[in-house]
Formats: C-alpha cells, structure tokens, sequence
C-alpha cells in the first residue's frame, strides 16, 4: 500500500522490539498507524517510539514479512 500522507512511500508492518507491538509504517515519512491505514489516524514515528517510552529510530523496530 502506498502512503496517504506523503503518497511516496510503502506502508510496512513493523513490530516493536521491546513489546511486541504490531504497527504500520511508512519507509518514507515515518508515518505510523496503530490500526486503520488513513488521513486522519497516522502519527509521526518520532512523536510514537517517544511516546512508548523508547527513542525515536528505526532500531527499535523489526520490519515484518
């Protein structure tokens, strides 16, 4: 699926690492959904992994087959 919001990216599922948490998102702007893929529901990465409680880089995720 490509990304509503930067129409560039893939939207990926991803898990994060420390809690097994399965999200959504974008290789390209860092978009993340925690359920339902649109305009209104995404959130940045950054502002996400920080508000878990985590640093804000892709190391804290596991890309999804």
């Amino acid at each position: 699926m490509i990304c509503p919001y930067c129409e560039q990216g893939r939207v990926i599922k991803a898990k994060i690492k420390k809690n097994g948490r399965i999200i959504n998102i974008c290789e390209e702007c860092d978009t993340v959904w925690k359920g339902e893929i649109d305009l209104l529901t995404g959130i940045s990465f950054e502002a996400f992994i920080k508000k878990q409680g985590y640093e804000g880089n892709w190391n804290e995720l596991e890309v999804e087959n």
